[in-house]
């Protein structure tokens, strides 16, 4: 039997391990978590809109009927390339597992551009923890608020900066503006809907990514929410009490007790302990450079997929879940034509279009020529979503309470978990 190991069990992974269901393979899964998490969602956990569980699947769930298919919870230690073993540290200590073909998928993290520091003031919305963390400063900063007599201080805490204008960035300013504005009424001396919410971008633009038009829109639109976007604008330091911001006119500190962190990414640790092993290039942001069937140079057991590659001769692809899904069925593919001692024609990304929320009923959709804004990109936004999200139940739930909190401008997830101290 053909061993294949997966890393990963995001978008890249998953797809691999489920387009190999009926190959004369064994599949051995590998994850520090036991669950996949739709990370594009992982916002609304951040602001309340959602519970955790409804954009998140247990693994061993979704591969229940898939015998050909196990799971194992744990963290990758090397890579045995001679011995093609993978060490694993898992819950009872080391294991290593046996390959004929490795599918590593590690992801991306984000990019604090030189100062790491920054990680532990600024939360990121790369994880489930990151976006729960991310929920209880937001919840806390209300709390806190509401009992500050000191109108500067409640200034601060009614301040939230949001780091990076690209579709991450602009869908989480637009929900913290909703937050506070759909809360209005739960506060007697906070008036939430004074907070301020500043969206700052390097860039002259915000969601540099679409098309001029669509980013005028986009502008307009957060704007509309009460969001005040700051293009041109760099982050130059920041701490618990304030954010320093650079432009042409000079340097400005901007008191904010909560900053939130979405400008660029960098390949996943892994990508480079992968690169050292093999003797594989990487580019300036940690990605392993990779040949155009996504194999390792001098390595065609291995096989890196997702937002930690680079392909060879190629421009980098957009570190969003189509590039990864669609590399993970090219890797099951090119495993299966092996199999038949075929040859796979060279991985093509086959480019949808792009889609970002700014609010209720508001988004931009720019999707093969069609470009729309508005009511109806918002309702694509939300159908698209759906069909991707993981498990009927999830669907079901999310457009639930989707629908529920359009009428009614509720948030039910609205809870503060952990010791935290306050703000």
């Amino acid at each position: 039997m053909h061993r294949v190991v997966i890393v990963g069990g995001g978008f890249g992974g998953l797809q691999a391990a489920l387009h190999l269901r009926r190959a004369d393979v064994e599949i051995t899964l590998v994850d520090r978590r036991n669950f996949h998490l739709f990370q594009p969602l992982a916002y609304q956990v951040a602001t309340g809109a959602l519970n955790p569980g409804e954009i998140c699947y247990p693994l061993r769930a979704i591969f229940r009927g898939q015998e050909n298919v196990r799971v194992v919870m744990g963290e990758v230690t090397g890579f045995d390339l001679d011995a093609r073993e993978l060490p694993v540290r898992t819950v009872l200590g080391e294991e290593r597992f046996p390959y004929d073909t490795l599918i590593v998928g590690g992801g991306s993290k984000y990019n604090y551009f030189g100062h790491p520091e920054w990680q532990h003031v600024a939360s990121e919305l790369k994880s489930l923890e990151g976006a729960l963390h991310i929920r209880s400063r937001i919840l806390r900063s209300l709390e806190a608020a509401e009992v500050e007599e000191d109108p500067a201080q409640r200034a601060a805490l009614l301040t939230f900066a949001v780091v990076g204008a690209g579709p991450t960035g602009v869908e989480m300013a637009g929900q913290i503006a909703e937050i506070a504005r759909d809360t209005r009424r739960d506060f007697r001396l906070a008036d939430t809907e004074k907070a301020r919410v500043l969206l700052i971008e390097a860039g002259d633009r915000v969601l540099a990514a679409f098309p001029p038009r669509l980013s005028a829109r986009a502008f307009r639109s957060l704007e509309s929410l009460g969001v005040t976007p700051l293009v041109d604008r760099m982050v130059t330091d920041l701490d618990d009490e304030s954010v320093l911001v650079r432009s042409g006119d000079g340097e400005e500190r901007i008191p904010a007790k909560t900053i939130i962190w979405a400008a660029g990414v960098l390949a996943a640790s892994i990508a480079g302990h992968l690169a050292a092993a093999t003797g594989a290039k990487t580019d300036n942001v940690g990605r392993i450079v990779v040949e155009p069937d996504l194999t390792v140079e001098g390595h065609p057991e291995v096989i890196a997929i997702g937002d930690m590659v680079k392909v060879r001769s190629e421009p980098p692809y957009p570190g969003v879940a189509p590039v990864a899904m669609q590399m993970g069925r090219y890797a099951a593919r090119l495993v299966r034509a092996r199999l038949d001692g075929a040859r796979a024609a060279d991985f093509r990304y086959v480019d949808k279009g792009n889609l970002a929320t700014i609010g209720r009923a508001r988004a931009v959709a720019d999707l093969k020529g069609l470009k729309l804004s508005g009511f109806f990109a918002w309702l694509m936004w939300l159908l698209i979503h759906l069909w991707y999200l993981i498990g009927f139940q999830n669907r079901l739930l999310v457009f639930l309470r989707w629908s529920i909190s359009f009428f009614t401008h509720g948030r039910g997830a609205r809870l503060i978990t952990g010791d935290e101290h306050m703000p």
